[in-house]
């Protein structure tokens, strides 16, 4: 199963939720989040930490999904998404050339 930038949208804030009310080990007994925790085991550990998601980055990754999920190349979405992270966390340390 392939989840589209909605269905992640709506696991992530389920997951952020019971992440108050409930354990780690209570939400990884959870059976509806089997797929996606199968699927995409570093984010859903990355999801359910005490960090949980830098909310920034996650929302351009979804934006950069749809985009996908109209059509678009990867190639040129991979290029978009990496220009985002770059000015967001290489630029502001290394300084630019004239």
């Amino acid at each position: 199963m392939v989840f589209t930038a909605d269905q992640i949208e709506q696991i992530v804030e389920e997951l952020t939720k019971l992440k108050g009310k409930c354990s780690v080990e209570e939400i990884n007994a959870m059976p509806q989040y089997n797929d996606f925790k199968a699927q995409n085991r570093i984010f859903y550990e990355m999801i359910i930490s005490t960090e949980g998601v830098n909310q920034v980055v996650f929302k351009e990754m979804m934006k950069m999904k749809r985009r996908l999920e109209a059509g678009e190349d990867q190639y040129s979405v991979d290029v978009r998404f990496g220009q985002f992270m770059a000015g967001k966390y290489i630029d502001p340390v290394i300084p630019k050339k004239d």
